[in-house]
């Protein structure tokens, strides 16, 4: 089932802010909420999206606990990896097809899945899920039209931006996308790794994740995208960059707790 062009569409006309509040329509108290699913690839970034999912709806509803069954899954890390590593996309599909049928399976409505490599096989899962996936590529280029964006830097795993996940996106869309030189992206690949997806943060790793934004800046960029869902857990919002950004991880908690809760489709 394929669920891209009208996910595109929905974050075009009914955008989800990732840096500002604002002012939203709540559902009413009695209304039936809805069933998430989050198929999750690394665990601290689909940790982050759930306890956003969580906090958008409490945001949204005014009150705290307000939020609809959400159902995740998490196969093993290693499996993911050596799949993405392998540019193995066909392999990938099929593992991530096994958790979105766990969370049809489970009663979820639709599915997310907070990792963007991943969706580097995003058609193919839409197509054969027997539930609506989202596409996080196709939220986080609308949220760039949205705002503005023109010159975008990428930040991500080596798979995600050396392969280009964003690039015919963002330039189908009117913007330019700029990425690090080889040698700083494999620093970021290795940070990424090392320091949040496998180990602990260190006393640095802020300050390094920061200098990486820095490059973007001199490249002449105007904002970038947080192309991992890890690199929101470094750097948490805005006021700690040195650019505008979009948050990949809590812009697709986003956009599932409105659907979640039945506020846009």
């Amino acid at each position: 089932m394929n669920d891209g062009d009208s996910q595109l569409a929905s974050a075009r006309t009914t955008p989800v802010p990732t840096d500002v509040s604002v002012s939203t329509p709540s559902a009413p108290a009695d209304a039936t909420l809805g069933h998430i699913g989050v198929a999750g690839v690394t665990i601290p970034g689909t940790l982050l999206c759930v306890q956003e999912i969580v906090a958008e709806c409490a945001r949204l509803q005014g009150r705290p606990g307000a939020h609809p069954r959400i159902t995740m899954t998490n196969p093993e890390h290693e499996r993911n990896e050596a799949l993405m590593l392998a540019h193995d996309w066909d392999g990938l599909t099929a593992l991530m097809l096994e958790s979105v049928d766990v969370l049809a399976r489970a009663g979820a409505d639709f599915a997310v899945i907070p990792s963007n490599a991943p969706h580097f096989a995003i058609d193919r899962i839409q197509q054969a899920a027997t539930i609506p996936v989202v596409s996080i590529v196709a939220v986080t280029v609308a949220e760039c039209v949205r705002r503005g964006f023109r010159t975008v830097g990428v930040l991500g795993v080596n798979t995600t931006v050396e392969d280009g996940l964003y690039d015919a996106p963002l330039r189908a869309a009117g913007m330019v996308p700029v990425r690090l030189s080889t040698e700083r992206q494999h620093e970021l690949d290795k940070l990424l790794h090392d320091e949040v997806i496998n180990g602990p943060q260190t006393p640095t790793t802020h300050e390094h994740m920061v200098n990486l934004i820095g490059d973007l800046v001199d490249a002449g960029c105007d904002s970038f995208i947080a192309g991992c869902t890890e690199i929101s857990v470094v750097i948490t919002s805005e006021d700690e960059s040195p650019l505008p950004f979009v948050d990949t991880t809590r812009l697709l908690a986003h956009v599932a707790a409105r659907r979640g809760l039945g506020l846009e489709g």
